[in-house]
């Protein structure tokens, strides 16, 4: 795992509940109260920056989050593709599954690519 101390950002973790739309097909449910919620310690940094004036005035950029397996009370971390993550006032959405990275001995950390888009 990696030293608390090189991971200087509290992020939040958020897993959607899920629902049954009008057609009975199961659905993600954002809605408060149905999300789960996990507090990570971890390392964020700004890949990628774009801006989409075509159709309108967007700011996207690509993130990547490096974190532990656990969370801030030890428990193991699970990310899925549908997860989001906050960090501050910035919200994004997770790209894909996330990456495990491994020592020889060990599952070592996530590497999780986030995506953001403004306006």
């Amino acid at each position: 795992m990696i030293p608390e101390d090189v991971l200087p950002h509290l992020v939040d973790v958020e897993h959607p509940g899920t629902t049954t739309d009008r057609y009975e097909n199961t659905v993600d449910d954002w809605s408060p109260g149905a999300t789960t919620h996990a507090e990570v310690a971890a390392w964020l940094q700004q890949n990628t920056s774009a801006e989409d004036t075509d159709q309108r005035s967007a700011q996207i950029g690509e993130w990547l989050m490096i974190c532990n397996p656990v969370d801030t009370s030890g428990n193991p971390l699970t990310v899925h593709g549908s997860a989001r993550v906050q960090w501050g006032e910035l919200r994004f959405e997770v790209i894909g599954p996330p990456g495990p990275a491994y020592t020889p001995a060990e599952f070592h950390h996530y590497e999780i690519r986030l995506k953001s888009v403004e306006g």
